[in-house]
């Protein structure tokens, strides 16, 4: 009779063997894989670009509004209003920057700040602040935090040119800076002062109400502290959890107590966990609602997420880190009315866009044709006079640009 451990063995040798013979199509090299990486991480670089300006936009109103009694009444932290990255290989190909610079790269600046209208591009790379070598993000933040004037002499190489450029600095409430994150999942997080948001988040995101409530919440968590507490907490369970551990190991075998105390402790700190979530909800609504955005609209992202995820199983949950969506949803509907009786002045809120709008079209209608009804009603709405002549790209002050897609259904891309 065969042990069980000899046909655990066969098993496996069979299994290799089979796979072997397998077939897995055509070869891939290394050299090719290497090429394709760095054709995508183009792609990405080159679509942050069309990211970027909605999560500085959304940002810098966050920034400029206190939330009363979760802020100081005068703003304290140094802000630039250029938003900046990690000089990548990538980066380097993209604008043709020689090895030899080194620094932080522009990657826009924040709708609203002082930078706005300011002589500095996408590709920009700065390599000094005041005089002193700037060799990574950390640095950079580091000066401009620790500068008391109202400007700082910034050193740029632009297209192999060495430029100076003063960047005025101005005050905001929040120590936080924001990054785009390049993944495609709905992922949001934050790390001490530096918030990453998703391409998976934006894309899932309809309008800026909607990306105010993910990126306030975010924000929430720099400002209570929560990476640092989360930190704590995992110290203080693992020191906790380890002597239960070890008084286990003690009255039976070696290894027994981890067994054991792992999971409890892992569960513990999910609790922890999902009671910071649910503070950073209630405390990012009110960032975006201080921010003037529509929380109303912005809560409804928690909507179709329950939808999309509309809980977990039991033991899914136990270890789950965040509260599960019906119930976020819920709790964000239940503060918008609170608000509402707490913050009067903040209501009506401000009618909510949306950055895809269908364009409807009729019987026997053309693309041309629907797209001009649709920009008639919005010159309606404005009380201003209907266009008569073809339709244009630019209708008014209020409406950005316009990108018609030719495949049905069709779509106003409002950027």
């Amino acid at each position: 009779m065969k042990t069980l451990p000899s046909k655990i063995l066969r098993t496996v040798f069979l299994a290799a063997l089979v796979s072997s013979c397998a077939s897995t199509g055509p070869e891939v090299s290394s050299q090719e894989l290497k090429q394709t990486k760095e054709v995508f991480n183009q792609k990405f670089f080159q679509a942050s670009r069309g990211w970027m300006p909605r999560i500085y936009r959304v940002g810098y109103r966050l920034l400029k509004s206190p939330v009363p009694g979760h802020s100081d009444l005068v703003p304290k932290y140094q802000f630039t209003g250029v938003g900046v990255d990690e000089l990548k290989d990538y980066a380097r190909k993209a604008y043709a920057i020689e090895k030899s610079v080194k620094g932080v790269l522009v990657v826009g600046t924040y709708p609203g700040s002082q930078a706005e209208k300011m002589d500095v591009l996408t590709g920009d790379v700065i390599t000094k602040i005041n005089g002193k070598k700037v060799k990574s993000l950390g640095s950079y933040f580091k000066k401009i935090r620790s500068t008391n004037a109202k400007t700082v002499e910034a050193e740029i190489v632009r297209q192999g040119k060495t430029i100076l450029r003063t960047f005025p600095v101005e005050k905001v409430y929040y120590n936080a800076q924001f990054f785009l994150e390049p993944t495609p999942n709905f992922d949001a997080n934050s790390l001490f002062s530096k918030i990453q948001i998703g391409i998976g988040a934006l894309r899932y995101c309809r309008n800026d109400d909607e990306l105010s409530v993910i990126m306030g919440h975010e924000l929430a968590h720099t400002v209570l502290k929560h990476s640092l507490k989360t930190l704590g907490v995992g110290i203080g369970t693992g020191l906790a959890y380890g002597a239960v551990a070890g008084v286990v190991d003690a009255f039976t075998f070696p290894g027994v107590g981890n067994l054991v105390t792992s999971p409890i402790q892992r569960a513990t700190d999910a609790v922890v966990s999902r009671r910071y979530e649910r503070e950073a909800d209630y405390y990012g609504m009110q960032h975006a609602l201080h921010a003037g955005f529509n929380v109303g609209a912005g809560a409804k992202i928690f909507s179709r997420l329950a939808s999309d995820a509309p809980g977990f199983q039991i033991l899914a949950y136990t270890f789950s880190t965040h509260p599960e969506s019906p119930e976020r949803f819920l709790r964000l509907e239940k503060m918008v009315e609170e608000f509402r009786q707490k913050f009067p002045e903040k209501f009506p809120l401000p009618e909510s866009r949306d950055w895809d709008l269908i364009v409807p079209m009729n019987a026997g209608e053309n693309l041309e044709e629907a797209v001009q009804h649709l920009l008639d009603q919005e010159l309606q709405k404005k009380n201003a006079a209907v266009s008569k002549g073809p339709v244009s790209l630019k209708v008014n002050e209020s409406l950005p640009a316009v990108q018609i897609s030719k495949t049905p259904p069709a779509k106003l891309s409002l950027s």
